[in-house]
Order: structure tokens, then C-alpha cells, then sequence
């Protein structure tokens, strides 16, 4: 299965190579952490140092493709939760992880790097789209990426951006804590592992525009 996403990693990043007026090349640093049934709901808990790099197609000021990849770790422990239940369970995990995604960025005001008129210098924007993730203790699986960020002007090509993130799973095992006699298992929906990632991404823009694209931020505001 990881050689599809990489396929369609490649594909992209090869589709859009003849506008690289367009493209971006960017690292990603932050956290990664886990949640599912060990930790339903405590976000930054137990996070491991995420790292990474990422490609970025604008197509225009609203709408942006990326493709990623970044490393990380996710782990989590029973006995750090006041519940009885848990308590007498005593589980814990601890895993490396690979994440490969392909999303779509929207930008709810234009942007572009460098700075253009009707530009903003801050804009908010969401994200989404699917990828693969490969832990190295559990079976891999394909995700459903999604998450919220703030992107900035730097100066010239430069484009910081904070984002925060999830993967919805398609496996109940991240945690080893799937139950082979569950109802639920062979189900897409009801598995309760996901990975978050919370971070700093900075890119550059590969080459300055050769033309300007005044047409497109006519109709968008």
C-alpha cells in the first residue's frame, strides 16, 4: 500500500513540475502524539518530536496541493490515567512511525509568497485529503488527513505556517489493543486510533514568478 501513496506522491510532484514559479519546498518540526483507546481524548499527551519535509503546489491564491512526509514516534500508558479499569489493564505501547500524505490546502483570504496586492500577510487555512501511515511495531494503514493552520509571510519567499493536524486510522491495532473478538473490526469507521501532529512548517518558494496570475484574484476575494 506504501508504494501507491509514493506513486501518487511522485505523480504529483512530477505533474506540476513544469510550473515551478508555483512550488515550494518546506520542513516541518513539532510533536506527534497518539489517540485512541489509551488516551480517548487528552491532547499533547505523551508527544514525541515530529520532523519532516513537504511540497507545496499553488495553484492560486486560495487552493494550494501538498505532499509530506514526516517522522515521529507514538507511544501511551495505561497508568497514566485515573480510571480503575485502566489501571487494572496496565497496557502500553510505544512505536516509530512513518506518515505519508497528499493534501489540499484552502486559504479563507488570498495568499501568496512573495506578497502580491489583495495578498493578505496572515491567513487562516484548512486542510485535507489521505494518506498512509507505517508504525514499526503494528500493521500500516491508510489515513484520512485533516487539520486547521495560520500561514504568514516571512519576507521575500519565505512562508511560515502553524498548523495542527489528525489522522483518522483505518486500524484499531495502532495501540495493540485491538480485540480480535470485536463486532467491529473489519469496520472502517468504528476503530478509535488516530495521530495528531502539532507543528511549525517553513518554505520557500523555488523560483521568483516569471508571470503574475492578476486574472484569477479578480474573481476570488
Amino acid at each position: 500500500m506504501y508504494k501507491l501513496i509514493l506513486g501518487i506522491l511522485f505523480f504529483a510532484i512530477s505533474t506540476t513540475a513544469f510550473s515551478q514559479t508555483k512550488a515550494e519546498l518546506g520542513f516541518f518540526g513539532g510533536v506527534a502524539y497518539y489517540l485512541g483507546d489509551i488516551n480517548p481524548n487528552k491532547q499533547l499527551y505523551s508527544n514525541s518530536v515530529a520532523l519532516g519535509g513537504i511540497y507545496r503546489y499553488n495553484f492560486n491564491s486560495r487552493y494550494s496541493l501538498r505532499a509530506g512526509m514526516l517522522f515521529s514516534g507514538l507511544s501511551g500508558e495505561d497508568k497514566d490515567f485515573n480510571n480503575s479499569y485502566q489501571k487494572a489493564r496496565g497496557a502500553s505501547f510505544e512505536t516509530e512511525l512513518v506518515d505519508f500524505s497528499l493534501q489540499v490546502e484552502f486559504n479563507f483570504q488570498p495568499f501568496w509568497s512573495p506578497k502580491k496586492s489583495k495578498s493578505q500577510i496572515m491567513v487562516p487555512y484548512v486542510t485535507g485529503g489521505i494518506g498512509y501511515i507505517a508504525p514499526s511495531s503494528t500493521s500500516s494503514s491508510f489515513t484520512i488527513p485533516m487539520g486547521v493552520g495560520l500561514k504568514t509571510n516571512l519576507g521575500g519567499r519565505w512562508t511560515a505556517a502553524l498548523e495542527w493536524s489528525f489522522r483518522k486510522s483505518f486500524t484499531d491495532d495502532l495501540d495493540h489493543l485491538d480485540d480480535p473478538n470485536s463486532l467491529d473490526k473489519s469496520s472502517l469507521i468504528h476503530n478509535n486510533d488516530w495521530a495528531s501532529f502539532f507543528g511549525v512548517m517553513i518554505s520557500y518558494k523555488l523560483f521568483p514568478d516569471n508571470e503574475e496570475c492578476h486574472s484569477y484574484g479578480r474573481f476570488v476575494k
